[in-house]
């Protein structure tokens, strides 16, 4: 089980270094063209998918799968939800550019990374009272 944990960790952290390379390869420049935006969102977009699935998968082999895996579709709807925001500009002043929104959906996929480790420690203790 701990063999498999370290490899979801790899793809996790893959996933999550390519989206950032991609963002800070064709993104950070400032005026990046309409089709670097949106195919830095898609990679981003499927890497935040591989990475719910995959701590999904992590979470659904434990004891505690039956309450930790129904937060999956919710964890990985407000980890994708900045994708879908386009980005702003007032005047040539970049209010919500799509590399802050990418960095967001990131940040967000992670967080809920660790919600869902946390949520299924919890449940582990709760079902099994020889941990405490």
């Amino acid at each position: 089980m701990a063999l498999f944990i370290v490899f979801i960790a790899f793809i996790w952290g893959g996933s999550m270094g390519v989206t950032l390379l991609m963002t800070k390869s064709r993104l950070a420049p400032g005026d990046a063209s309409l089709g670097d935006q949106l195919l830095v969102r898609f990679v981003a977009l499927i890497a935040v998918s591989i990475a719910m699935l995959t701590l999904g998968l992590v979470s659904g082999r434990t004891i505690a799968a039956d309450d930790t895996t129904r937060l999956v579709p919710y964890l990985w709807g407000a980890a994708v939800l900045p994708l879908f925001i386009p980005s702003l500009k007032s005047t040539g002043i970049s209010l919500l550019s799509s590399e802050k929104l990418i960095y967001t959906s990131v940040l967000l996929s992670a967080a809920g990374g660790f919600i869902l480790a946390m949520a299924t420690l919890v449940s582990l203790i709760m079902n099994n009272r020889e941990f405490v």
